[in-house]
């Protein structure tokens, strides 16, 4: 029985609808759960194919019945916790239900509608029927029919715009904005496509406010995603006068929100330049392209917390094109495992899913990859997970105590079994330790049987780390410790096998006691809830 809500979120004054994929074969009822709680039970009448479990407060809920999983979450906007996807067909041809129907069952509640525009200085087209600016066939029709159907189950439709681009044949027009090279030519993405302008110049400024007003009063498109090249950091126009294009975008950035106020809006730091800057500008999100070189899982990991110790209520976006899946999808679905826990486990989330069963393999999103139907069902699950225990992964208050708490001449946390790393190591389980006002979540990534860790290179099968223990020393007896992961997404209590002691080696573990308790298989990624009065 597969199950999907009627809605991406909800808000507290929705009621939450799930669909099943088949009539409900006898009387029985729907299971909802909050983290390890069964905070609902619903009846389900036989041959029932709709099931409304009424309204919830905030946070994320799991769903059971009949063998069949799915997860929602209760939340004040998309933005909250953002789930990207994308839309690049825009033709007459495109199956609307099936593509909305995807981001249902993903959860996808924001989406990016790819070169929806008509130029990039003039977004609206003249005609309803017209070409984007690389020779794509677009309906305005039906990009209007999209992001009405998004929009109706709770997915923000955002329209791409690159904000400081004219064609090549606009050079005279736009000379006072243009910005240039040294060698005084201007800026240029190709040689003949697009030219750069300095998004702050006034008169530019004013025409581009005008573009996205018209764009918003035009269509059925909610807001924009803002688009730059990440070059250059500086420039000059005609008149000498110097450009920083960090102060430039901070400048757009708030005078969209000055003219557009109810826009939704985020802004692309290409290679997280310049994050420091935009991220408290006041958009709604925050969002990194990744290049190299940020290569690395690691280096994932290290950005998403970056960008959220600059504006901690906004989980930040990476974009991070999987080319993998050019070559070979298993291996490249193991590498989105792997993104996909760095992402989750870091307070971050990851653009790669979108249309109707596409994920994203370049930076022009019509170059995409169509995923297998198995491909599609395991993903389900991962964005299940994601979207089941959003409480203990996006908690704006979360802090990342890892290395003060595990490694190294810590012992409040350790563990056995394998090989464990505070850092992405191949052949390591990687250990990420962070406290929430719920308590604290130990995430276990597991490279054990990888030999590099490029976020960008298919991976091997996982190797299961079988006869693992985890040992945590106590303020009080009677530890709670729950496992969980995407294949066993319910909340497991673990059993200690006793009591252990500290190695006592150096004066900071000297005197401590442990409880020690045995580990489930470790699998992609593991996750152990340890509640907060535990340990406080």
């Amino acid at each position: 029985m597969e199950l999907i809500p009627d809605s991406t979120h909800y808000s507290t004054d929705q009621s939450v609808v799930i669909e099943l994929s088949a009539p409900a074969p006898s009387d029985s009822k729907i299971v909802v759960t909050k983290l390890a709680e069964i905070v609902r039970t619903v009846p389900v009448a036989c041959k029932a194919t709709m099931v409304d479990l009424g309204r919830f407060e905030r946070g994320g809920y799991g769903v059971h019945f009949e063998g069949g999983r799915t997860a929602f979450d209760v939340l004040s906007s998309a933005f909250e916790r953002p789930r990207y996807g994308f839309v690049a067909t825009m033709t007459p041809g495109v199956d609307i239900d099936a593509v909305t129907r995807n981001f249902r069952r993903m959860h996808l509640n924001l989406a990016q509608f790819y070169d929806w525009g008509y130029r990039h200085s003039q977004l609206l087209p003249p005609t309803r029927i017209y070409m984007d600016p690389l020779g794509l066939e677009r309906d305005l029709d039906v990009v209007n029919e999209l992001a009405t159907a998004m929009s109706v189950q709770g997915t923000v439709p955002l329209g791409y715009s690159a904000v400081y681009a004219v064609g090549s044949d606009e050079r005279e027009r736009w000379s006072d904005s243009v910005i240039y090279r040294t060698d005084g030519e201007p800026y240029r993405l190709g040689e003949e496509f697009l030219i750069l302008v300095d998004p702050a110049e006034p008169e530019w400024l004013e025409h581009y406010l005008s573009q996205l007003e018209d764009a918003l009063e035009g269509t059925d498109l909610r807001g924009f995603h803002l688009d730059q090249y990440g070059w250059p950091k500086f420039a000059e126009r005609r008149d000498g006068s110097r450009v920083d294009l960090s102060k430039s975008f901070v400048t757009l950035l708030a005078a969209i929100r000055d003219r557009l106020p109810e826009a939704k809006f985020m802004f692309n730091n290409v290679n997280d330049f310049p994050t420091w800057a935009t991220a408290t500008s006041p958009q709604d999100a925050t969002y990194i392209e990744v290049w190299e070189p940020h290569g690395t899982l690691q280096d994932l990991g290290e950005l998403a917390t970056k960008a959220l110790s600059y504006r901690p209520e906004h989980p930040p976006i990476l974009s991070a094109y999987l080319s993998c899946y050019s070559e070979d999808e298993t291996r490249a679905n193991a590498a989105a495992n792997l993104v996909m826990a760095t992402a989750w486990s870091h307070g971050a989330s990851h653009l790669l899913l979108g249309e109707s069963g596409n994920a994203l393999t370049d930076p022009y999103y019509p170059r995409n990859h169509v995923l297998a139907p198995e491909s599609l069902t395991s993903f389900a699950r991962w964005y299940d997970f994601a979207v089941r225990y959003g409480d203990l992964l996006f908690d704006p208050q979360a802090q990342d105590v890892t290395e003060s708490f595990t490694g190294g001449i810590n012992e409040d946390i350790t563990f056995s079994g394998a090989e464990f790393s505070t850092k992405a190591v191949a052949g390591t389980v990687w250990t990420r330790i962070v406290r929430t006002p719920l308590g604290l979540v130990v995430h276990l990534i597991n490279l054990v049987g990888q030999v590099e860790t490029n976020w960008d290179n298919g991976k091997n099968p996982v190797t299961t780390v079988r006869n693992a223990q985890l040992s945590l020393a106590l303020v009080k007896q009677g530890a709670a410790v729950y496992f969980f992961d995407v294949e066993n997404p319910d909340m497991s209590l673990l059993a200690s096998i006793g009591p252990g002691s500290a190695v006592q080696s150096n004066a900071l573990s000297a005197g401590q006691t442990s409880a020690v308790f045995p580990l489930p298989p470790l699998g992609p990624w593991s996750v152990l809830f340890i509640p907060a009065d535990t340990f406080s």
